[in-house]
């Protein structure tokens, strides 16, 4: 079976995968006893104490135009959602399942131990429900992450938000920092559009999706897209007419902060402050341009790597990465809205800035006159990492190309699907290149567990890129990234379009000496739908 295939089995939500209940309890009962032999390791044994967060992974109710739905949330038990800590107090959380099936907690971008990188089936069994998880481990970097579930597709189900690493340097950029979380919403839940998907219904059969039946995706149109500007040495709007492939899935609205841009978060300022904004592309399928209007931005990071000045208006952000934006406001009091814009269709959302006044802000649609294009490679090509990795060839080089889709509905890694046994084998010391080639008809953004990496080509043009965990690699381009293997473990290695890797466009790194009891590439056909 293909990965994740329980909903080409046309199962509902929160129902058992395998059909016959005696071989559900027997796979449910196997799940519970490699669990209860997983968390009972010293290395989750460890005594909570006053210090400790604890995060519940349950639901929690969020209002789209005016309907209230339910979805997934990490929330900690005050219901603040998410989790900030420093990096001189490391990760310590104990993590508690209130779903009604298995769950697992991924911490996005960072470099930790590899039995706590939370994929099912890969580096440990899944959380049943009513368990928890001890987590205590130290951080060697700060700045910007995510957590999400890497369980079926929960992520996708809004079982993901914001993981903050601050240290006093971050501390003293600037007068205020906020943080805007950034999601693709439909009504239709998440199992229910991939079975369309794997069906053959395009745009994945959501209400926005019937909305635009008909419309005319192969007709060229103006679309807006990011351009460099040499001169003044800044990244800008381009208008340019070109044709758009339909995507796959066409949802039903964008969510800043789990709000539409009809009633937007309001963020208080003075002016002549100084703000940081964090953004987090915490979407299962939408990358985003973000535009900041009036105002003028410098680039700081990129996911959670500084990266040499550069400063702009508007800026790409590929689903799963992050950007640290910092931002003097002007003297004149007034409202700034901060939008993030759709790839591929009309739809934005945003919060706004509120400087030096009050009242109510004023009215933003929801949906763009223009269209905004795709995302290129052309905000890459113009980042330098601050902290390059030292130069060093190759010891090995790996190419990977990105494959799909192929019926019904399959995305692949060098031509091949998941689950199967064949890990992109390392070893420890190495500097290891893989080049990612992309043969599909869209962009992918490529995530690797565990570990950063710097763009060192792009098109076969070397490049001093920026440092990252994931990188979006467009359609019919080749990227080059490199690494140090420092981390030794079994790390799963994917495109984070949910849709993509939960249909075959998932692998491993694996070290040579990696502990893979808990690899099981073929119990994934066992994760749950729903959430």
């Amino acid at each position: 079976m293909q990965r994740r295939q329980l909903l080409q089995l046309g199962l509902a939500g929160g129902g058992l995968v395998a059909s016959g209940g005696w071989l559900a309890q027997a796979n449910a009962a196997k799940e519970h006893a490699a669990w209860q032999q997983f968390s009972a390791q010293e290395a989750f044994q460890l005594p909570i104490t006053p210090n400790t967060t604890q995060l519940e992974i349950t639901t929690a109710p969020v209002q789209v135009f005016g309907r209230s739905v339910m979805r997934g949330a990490i929330q900690q038990i005050s219901g603040e959602r998410g989790y900030s800590t420093t990096r001189q107090d490391g990760v310590d959380v104990v993590v508690t399942n209130r779903l009604a099936v298995p769950t697992t907690l991924h911490f996005h971008g960072l470099i930790l131990p590899n039995a706590m990188d939370g994929v099912p089936f890969t580096t440990q069994p899944p959380i049943p429900p009513g368990e928890r998880l001890r987590l205590r481990f130290p951080l060697q970097q700060d700045g910007t992450f995510w957590l999400h579930s890497h369980y079926g597709l929960q992520a996708q189900s809004f079982v993901a938000e914001p993981l903050l690493i601050s240290t006093p340097e971050q501390d003293r950029w600037a007068d205020h920092s906020f943080t805007v979380m950034l999601r693709d919403f439909s009504y239709t839940p998440a199992e229910r559009i991939l079975r369309n998907l794997v069906n053959g219904e395009r745009g994945g059969g959501t209400a926005m999706a019937r909305q635009l039946a008909g419309f005319p995706w192969h007709q060229p149109r103006p679309l807006r897209v990011q351009t460099w500007d040499e001169g003044a040495q800044r990244f800008l709007w381009e208008e340019r007419s070109g044709v758009l492939m339909q995507p796959d899935v066409i949802f039903d609205a964008l969510l800043a902060n789990e709000r539409t841009l009809d009633d937007p978060q309001v963020l208080d300022v003075e002016p002549g402050e100084t703000v940081v904004v964090r953004w987090i592309a915490g979407s299962s399928f939408i990358n985003f341009f973000l535009d900041l209007g009036e105002l003028d931005a410098e680039l700081l990071r990129t996911d959670a790597n500084p990266v040499q000045p550069i400063r702009g208006s508007l800026f790409q952000l590929a689903l799963a990465q992050r950007l640290s934006l910092r931002i003097t406001m002007p003297e004149k009091p007034g409202f700034y809205p901060l939008l993030a814009y759709g790839d591929r269709s009309q739809q934005r959302c945003g919060v706004i800035l509120r400087s030096g006044l009050k009242g109510a802000t004023p009215a933003l649609s929801p949906m763009s006159e223009l269209w905004s294009g795709e995302l290129t490679s052309s905000q890459d090509l113009h980042l330098q990492a601050s902290r390059p990795l030292a130069e060093r060839a190759a010891e090995m080089t790996f190419p990977v190309t990105l494959n799909g889709p192929q019926p019904p509905y399959r995305w692949g890694l060098n031509q091949r699907f998941y689950p199967y046994r064949d890990p992109i084998q390392i070893e420890q010391g190495q500097r290891v290149e893989l080049e990612l080639i992309n043969h599909t008809p869209m962009g992918h953004p490529m995530h690797l567990h565990g570990h950063e990496f710097q763009l060192v080509a792009i098109n076969d043009q070397p490049i001093q890129g920026p440092i990252r965990d994931t990188v979006f690699v467009p359609q019919g381009e080749r990227i080059r990234i490199a690494l140090d293997a420092d981390d030794p473990g079994i790390w799963a290695f994917h495109c984070h379009i949910s849709d993509h890797h939960a249909r075959g466009m998932f692998n491993v790194v694996s070290y040579r000496q990696a502990d893979l009891r808990w690899w099981d590439p073929e119990a994934t056909h066992q994760e749950q739908s729903g959430i």
